[in-house]
């Protein structure tokens, strides 16, 4: 039988080209940038600001700064509500305008009348920006693309948090802790009008998506058939008559609660206690660049356990990082407590969002997700009460200290919190009588 010609077969059905992401995609994640760059580049150093600048009493900084970040957990819910009214462009103006204004006025007004206002700011201003950003992400990301467009927006979080605490450490150290305020309102600007003459608003998308504003890793604002704010708070109170979801959440916050310290307690412990022009900002930059290069590797290794016997491996290993801390003070035990911290995180996090999941029953997930803000904003709370305290009363400006004393209370609070986290896993994974 003779060959066909060349000319005689079929043609190759040609391979339909990948659709790009458009130019909002890309606005929309400089804008993260900048955000992430003023906010951390703030936020690392904002305990010594208050207290130095500002001139808070160690325990008045603790409750400012455990009600900063209670207020900012919470703010997405409403302003993610509000957000899919007013249009996302609007939401993201409005934003960067709270932002551009607090961190002005915590720079041009250091007093302890405005800067509780300028937090509150800040506060609210990450409630309307955050849900749009991830909700844009969702918006324009092309089909099949959505993971790619997830993984481009955490790139800009972790660039943002490695540039903006660099550039703090050097504002601090070349011209003055007040100067790291102005760097985040230049940041802040560039932001917003990166907002207001780049970003267009993005088409709601075609298909229901069932994820719930408000939650930072997986929200997605948009869906045509998107619950009112009564309805969110509604379905928000039957997921917490969930007696064992509310108590996970609850449980949990411990984890959030030492998390904290890198940021509420670790800046004075190091300039008092260790050297007060160590480079504390390049510190905590060991652990996004851990997490970096061994969150995959991690990942792998735990998926065969259950996540609730991961998660209390992950607050086991933070209590030793906060137990290192007050062992050993000095520099290089700073840094190896930042590196073990990192593998707790990479130990807990992905599996509390799966766990959390786990919970919602079908087509609910959104509603469930949402609520994953609930232990950071109480763990955040509780660390700055007692922060504050401990600080106050173990490391103060003057007089003897005692970080061990400090660090070693934070591990023990952990510890009790992993145990707490056993007998919750011993009654959640038990069978009912009769199952087999």
């Amino acid at each position: 039988m003779a060959e066909p010609a060349l000319d005689d077969l079929p043609a190759a059905a040609p391979q339909a080209p990948i659709e790009p992401f458009p130019p909002t995609f890309y606005y929309a994640n400089g804008i993260e940038l900048f955000e992430r760059l003023a906010h951390y580049g703030m936020y690392v150093g904002l305990a010594l600001y208050l207290t130095n600048v500002v001139h808070y009493d160690d325990i008045a900084v603790g409750g400012l700064l455990g009600n900063f970040r209670l207020v900012g957990s919470l703010a997405p819910v409403p302003c993610g509500a509000i957000a899919d009214r007013i249009t996302f462009k609007r939401s993201l103006i409005i934003a960067f305008c709270l932002y551009a204004t607090g961190y002005l006025g915590l720079f041009a007004y250091p007093s302890q009348v405005v800067a509780p206002f300028s937090l509150l700011f800040l506060a609210v201003g990450g409630g309307f920006m955050k849900p749009v950003i991830t909700g844009t992400v969702v918006r324009t990301s092309p089909p099949g693309r959505q993971v790619e467009g997830f993984a481009v927006f955490y790139r800009m979080v972790n660039s943002g948090s490695v540039v903006g605490k660099s550039l703090a450490y050097l504002v601090r150290v070349l011209v003055a802790l007040r100067y790291v305020m102005i760097t985040s309102v230049i940041a802040s600007l560039a932001a917003l009008g990166l907002a207001v003459f780049g970003y267009t608003e993005p088409k709601r998308a075609g298909a229901a998506s069932d994820v719930a504003p408000g939650n930072p890793a997986k929200a997605s604002l948009g869906e045509p058939d998107k619950p009112g704010f009564v309805d969110t708070l509604k379905g928000y109170g039957d997921a917490l008559s969930n007696l064992r979801f509310s108590l996970f959440l609850v449980l949990f916050a411990g984890f959030y609660f030492m998390s904290e310290q890198f940021y509420m307690t670790f800046p004075k412990y190091v300039t008092r206690h260790i050297d007060a022009k160590a480079p504390l900002e390049i510190i905590t930059l060991i652990n996004p660049a851990l997490i970096a290069i061994g969150q995959g590797f991690v990942s792998r290794r735990m998926k065969r356990f259950h996540p609730l016997t991961t998660m209390v491996l992950g607050v086991l290993i933070a209590s030793l990082s906060m137990l290192v801390m007050g062992a050993v003070p000095t520099l290089v035990g700073a840094c190896l407590s930042g590196g073990i911290y990192a593998c707790a995180e990479m130990t807990f996090s992905p599996r509390f969002y799966e766990y959390i999941a786990s919970f919602a029953p079908r087509g609910k997930s959104g509603m469930y997700m949402g609520l994953a803000f609930v232990p950071a904003a109480i763990g955040a709370w509780i660390g700055g009460q007692v922060s504050g305290r401990m600080i106050a009363r173990y490391l103060p400006a003057n007089g003897p200290r005692s970080p061990f004393t400090v660090w070693t209370t934070y591990a023990g609070l952990g510890l009790g919190c992993a145990m707490l986290m056993l007998a919750y896993r011993y009654f959640a994974l038990r069978k009912p009588a009769g199952v087999a």
